[in-house]
């Protein structure tokens, strides 16, 4: 019981490089250029929907539809498997 505890150990002290997975450092990259993009596009703008209209800097709606395009690919995961 011992040796397995001490094998963990020593796998986790002999693992090195760098912390994070290729899939997280481009998540981080993308996070970063869309906070650049939402900081330089801050003007209001104005939106018009069903006939509906309102104003409001266009960071917002930029932050806005990014986090719909993510909820979207988490609730309708096309061309990955089922687990």
């Amino acid at each position: 019981m011992n040796n397995a505890h001490d094998q963990t150990t020593q796998d986790t002290r002999e693992k090195k490089g760098f912390p994070l997975s290729p899939k997280q450092v481009v998540g981080v990259v993308l996070l970063l250029l869309v906070a650049i993009f939402c900081a330089q596009n801050t003007g209001d703008t104005t939106i018009k929907l069903f006939g509906g209209e309102t104003e409001s800097p266009l960071w917002v709606w930029l932050l806005g539809v990014l986090a719909l395009g993510v909820l979207i690919g988490i609730l309708l995961p096309v061309g990955r498997k089922k687990d």
